[in-house]
């Protein structure tokens, strides 16, 4: 695919987010998850967890360590790791 193409892309709309909504909002949250499911599927490990723990932390400090949302974060986080072969941290 065009990966660096949608990266670019999936950068700017994490950046509009921020602009519009701010850093910390629920929305810029889903757009750096989805940077971080492209991060992904191009094999950017490392890139991809810097900002799949930085969702995480905001939505636990938005919404709550209970929220469905924060636990989905959660998850995506540790499927990361188990990928990185990181299963202890998983």
């Amino acid at each position: 695919g065009r990966y660096e193409d949608a990266l670019g892309v999936a950068e700017r709309v994490v950046r509009m987010r921020e602009g519009v909504l701010g850093a910390e909002h629920p929305d810029t949250a889903s757009g750096l998850h989805n940077l971080v499911s492209l991060l992904e599927a191009m094999g950017r490990y490392e890139d991809a967890l810097g900002v799949a723990e930085r969702v995480v932390r905001m939505r636990e400090g938005v919404l709550g360590a209970e929220h469905p949302d924060t636990a989905k974060g959660l998850n995506n986080l540790a499927t990361l790791l188990q990928t990185m072969g990181r299963y202890e941290d998983a």
